[in-house]
């Protein structure tokens, strides 16, 4: 099956996973910076592994499974940060988005060029309508990267998780695909 990978923008690269990703995904999912705004603690090398593998059985658009996606520096090669896409409904064509970079990389515009390629590819080659995210509200520099691709805080949940004992906030992102064409519309 042809997925449509790999994507090309003019400073990253969106492929699937590949086995000589583990250390670099390690490096963002092992790292207590990330992990703090996740609903787990870091990953070790194993979950790591466990995940590149379980990423070789699945489909494009396998409904409930999140398809990952390995950003990738063009001029350095060296994998960045990963972008997650969900099917969450078949039938009402809505999908979940998630990404996790590397904080060495950030302030570049790079996870920015990343999110906003893989919604464009949600929405062209999944047949995605609506995509939504979740983010920790204390996570500025996620939220902030959603609404600057124009996506819509619809929500925020006051005390919605307890995380390490306190309380955190949640917000809800989300974009149309009649949103997204506009704005990409020549």
């Amino acid at each position: 099956m042809d997925d449509g990978l790999p994507l090309q923008s003019p400073r990253v690269t969106l492929r699937r996973l590949t086995s000589d990703d583990s250390l670099p995904l390690l490096a963002i999912y092992g790292n207590p910076q990330t992990a703090k705004f996740e609903f787990w603690p870091e990953w070790s090398e194993g979950q790591v592994a466990d995940l590149i593998l379980s990423q070789s059985d699945i489909y494009l658009g396998d409904p409930g499974v999140p398809f990952v996606l390995a950003s990738v520096d063009r001029n350095s090669g060296v994998l960045i940060g990963s972008i997650q896409l969900t099917l969450t409904s078949v039938e009402d064509r809505q999908g979940e988005l998630g990404f996790s970079f590397n904080p060495e990389f950030c302030g570049r515009g790079l996870a920015t060029e990343s999110v906003h390629a893989a919604l464009g590819f949600a929405f062209s080659r999944m047949g995605i309508h609506r995509i939504f995210a979740g983010v920790d509200a204390r996570n500025e520099r996620s939220w902030r990267l959603m609404a600057r691709i124009g996506m819509r805080r619809e929500a925020h949940f006051v005390h919605a998780n307890l995380i390490d004992g306190d309380w955190a906030d949640d917000y809800t992102y989300a974009m149309l695909e009649s949103e997204w064409s506009p704005m990409h519309s020549g």
